[in-house]
């Protein structure tokens, strides 16, 4: 199965960390999409670089709060918005954490 998780606050990030890793652990792929002001948990050094996930920044947000690829975790990479919705289409759950 392929979780894919759209995160909007760096609040969640409890969240994040316990559906990615109980995913993970189950053997699922799972794939995090950072918008809003959750971009700021990937500025390096990022409390998410060891989740066992792909990690997408989305570009529109990372220029809104100035986040690089020169200061990101070393294992997030820039997204865009429409990256987003091939994504919702090719994974098979979709959670949307405020």
């Amino acid at each position: 199965m392929r979780l894919l998780l759209v995160v909007s606050t760096p609040g969640k990030l409890r969240d994040v960390e316990g559906l990615s890793s109980a995913a993970a652990r189950a053997g699922h792929d799972v794939t995090v999409f950072f918008n809003e002001e959750s971009i700021q948990l990937l500025k390096s050094p990022s409390p998410v670089e060891y989740l066992y996930a792909d990690l997408l920044a989305c570009r529109a947000s990372a220029i809104e709060y100035q986040i690089t690829k020169d200061n990101m975790a070393v294992n997030a990479r820039m997204s865009s918005l429409g990256e987003l919705v091939e994504q919702l289409e090719q994974n098979d759950r979709v959670v949307f954490l405020g």
